[in-house]
C-alpha cells in the first residue's frame, strides 16, 4: 500500500501516513506516523499467549480468532502516543481524503468525523471477501464465489459448497456480533460523541481499491465502487548482491527458491521435515537451491547445492532467468510475484488465504500443493521432480503472467487515477449502489415475495370459496332435481 502513498506524494499530494513501515529516507510530501513498535509488540503477545503461526491453522480457527487479531491491532494503533497527538492535531481541520485499509478497523474512520467529513477510499491487498464485500454492496454468493479462507475453486462440489456456506455464515456472525461492537467501542472511546456509528462509517466508503486481479483469483460480481487494479507492490527489481548474482548465474540446471514467508520461519520447520527437504534437494545436484533460513546458525546437514540466508531480495530472485521453481506458503504477495515473473509454485499452505491461493495454483495448472503434515522425502521429491520436468506448469504460469501484465496502466498508476477520480468528483457518490440503503427484506425482496404469496393465497381462497358455495351448491341442487324426476 505504501507504493500508492509514495506515488501520490510524488504527484504533489500531501500525505500523513500511519504505518509500521516508515520510510528510511525522508520523502517529500510524505509524513510518516511511525508505529513500527507494533512488530515487537506482536511478537511479545504471541509468546505471552502461546500464539503460533508456525503450525497449520484451520479456516474455522482463523475466523474464530479474527476478533482477537482485530482487537489487538486496533488497540496497537490507538495506543501510540503519536497517533493520539495526531487525533488532537487534526481535530477541527479539513482534509481532502482518507485512505484506509479495509479490514474492518472501522473505529479508525473516526478521523473522518473530526476532519470535515472527507471521502474515504479503502485499500485491500488480498482478494475482496465478505468482510470487505458487504460494506461496498458486493453480492456474496457462496455457491460459486469461494471464501478467501477456503480451499475451494469457483466450481465446487456439493460438500465444498456446504463448507463454503459455513465459512461465509461464520465470518458474518463474527463480524456482526463481535467485531462491529468492538469497533463501536473504540470509536466512542477515542473520538467521543461522533455523529455516525462505526458501521455507518464502514458502509460509506466512496471506493474500494483491491490490489489483486483475476490471474490469482476468480471472476465474481462487483459493484462500480470496487476496482481491481492488480498487485501494486511489484516494481522493477533491484540488482542482486554481487555474490548472490554470481552464485545464481553459475547454476548448471536452474534454481529453486525456498521461502515460507514472513510469518512461518524456515527455522520452525520440524526436524524430520527439514531432513525431507534436504534429502530431496540432494537428488537434484545440478540444480541450486536458495533457502530462506532465519538464523545465524548454519542450516544443519546443508547440501553443497543449497545456499541459506536470513533475508533475501525475493522479487530480484524471482526475476532471475535461471529460477525454475518457488517453494512457498502461497501468501498473496508471494503468489502475485511468482505469477508476474512466471515461476511455478510448490505451495505449502498454512493459514489464512493461503489455502485459497494454493487451490488456484493447482486448479490453474501453475503448480502443485503439499500439505504441511504430508511433508516426507518421497512426497517432496516426487512433486519437485514433476514441477521441474513437466513443462506444462511453466506454460500455465506464463499464461497467468500474461493476464496479470495485460493492463492499460500499471497497478499503481491505476490506483492513483481512481484516488484522484474520487477527489475530482468530491466523493464520487454516483458510484454508490442503492443496495447499501436497502433494508435486508427489500434487498432479498421478501416484501415482494410475501405480497405475491398473499395474492396467490387470496385467489386460491376465493376460488375455493366460490367452488364450495356456488359451483358445488349448483351441482348438489341439480342432482336433487334429477333424483325427483326419476
Amino acid at each position: 500500500m505504501l507504493a500508492l502513498s509514495h506515488a501520490l506524494a510524488k504527484k504533489g499530494h500531501n500525505l500523513t501516513v500511519i504505518t509500521p513501515n516508515p520510510s528510511k529516507e525522508p520523502i517529500k510530501n510524505h509524513r510518516d506516523i511511525d508505529i513500527s513498535y507494533g512488530y515487537k509488540e506482536w511478537q511479545r503477545v504471541q509468546a505471552m499467549n502461546h500464539i503460533s503461526l508456525q503450525v497449520r491453522i484451520s479456516p474455522s480457527k482463523i475466523i474464530g480468532d479474527m476478533y482477537n487479531f482485530i482487537n489487538f491491532f486496533t488497540s496497537l494503533v490507538f495506543d501510540s502516543p503519536d497517533v493520539q497527538e495526531l487525533i488532537k492535531e487534526l481535530n477541527g481541520t479539513k482534509i481532502d481524503l482518507i485512505l484506509y485499509e479495509s479490514l474492518y478497523y472501522s473505529s479508525l474512520l473516526g478521523f473522518k468525523e473530526i476532519t470535515g467529513d472527507p471521502p474515504v477510499v479503502g485499500l485491500l491487498t488480498l482478494h475482496s471477501f465478505m468482510l470487505s464485500d458487504l460494506p461496498q454492496g458486493n453480492p456474496v454468493f457462496p455457491s460459486y464465489v469461494p471464501s478467501v479462507y477456503s480451499s475451494s475453486c469457483d466450481r465446487m462440489t456439493f460438500w465444498e459448497r456446504l463448507n463454503n456456506l459455513y465459512l461465509t455464515v461464520y465470518s458474518h456472525y463474527v463480524t456482526e456480533y463481535c467485531i462491529k461492537p468492538l469497533q463501536e467501542n473504540y470509536l466512542r472511546k477515542y473520538f467521543g460523541n461522533v455523529k455516525h456509528t462505526a458501521e455507518e462509517l464502514e458502509y460509506n466508503k466512496s471506493l474500494l481499491i483491491v490490489s489483486a486481479d483475476f490471474a490469482t483469483g476468480y471472476p465474481r460480481p462487483i459493484q462500480p465502487n470496487t476496482v481491481y487494479v492488480g498487485p501494486m507492490h511489484i516494481v522493477k527489481p533491484k540488482p542482486l548482491p554481487l555474490d548472490l548474482q554470481k552464485w545464481m548465474d553459475e547454476a548448471e540446471d536452474g534454481i529453486m527458491y525456498f521461502s515460507l514467508g514472513s510469518n512461518m520461519k524456515g527455522t520452525s520447520v520440524p526436524h524430520e521435515k527439514k531432513i525431507a527437504f534436504i534429502e530431496a534437494f540432494k537428488k537434484f545436484p545440478r540444480t541450486r537451491i536458495i533457502w530462506k533460513w532465519e538464523s545465524d546458525v548454519e542450516l544443519p546437514g546443508k547440501p553443497e547445492n543449497v545456499l541459506s540466508r536470513k533475508w533475501l531480495p525475493q522479487q530480484s530472485i524471482l526475476a532471475h532467468p535461471k529460477l525454475k521453481l518457488f517453494i512457498s506458503q502461497a501468501g498473496v504477495q508471494s503468489f502475485e510475484e511468482a505469477t508476474f515473473y512466471g515461476i511455478p509454485i510448490l505451495a505449502i499452505p498454512l493459514f489464512g488465504d493461503q489455502d485459497f491461493h494454493a487451490r488456484k495454483i493447482v486448479e490453474s495448472g501453475a503448480g502443485l500443493s503439499l500439505e504441511f503434515e504430508d511433508i516426507t522425502f518421497k512426497n517432496v521429491y516426487d512433486k519437485l521432480k514433476a514441477l521441474l520436468t513437466n513443462p506444462s506448469y511453466k506454460e500455465n504460469m506464463m499464461r497467468l503472467s500474461s493476464i496479470t501484465k495485460d493492463k492499460p496502466m500499471s497497478a499503481v498508476d491505476t490506483a492513483v487515477w481512481w484516488v484522484e477520480y474520487v477527489l475530482r468528483h468530491k466523493g464520487a457518490s454516483h458510484l454508490r449502489p442503492a443496495i447499501l440503503d436497502l433494508p435486508w427484506h427489500q434487498y432479498f425482496m421478501i416484501d415482494i415475495l410475501v405480497f405475491v404469496l398473499t395474492i396467490l393465497f387470496l385467489i386460491f381462497y376465493l376460488f375455493n370459496f366460490i367452488y364450495k358455495k356456488v359451483i358445488k351448491g349448483s351441482i348438489n341442487i341439480s342432482n336433487c332435481k334429477h333424483k325427483k324426476i326419476e
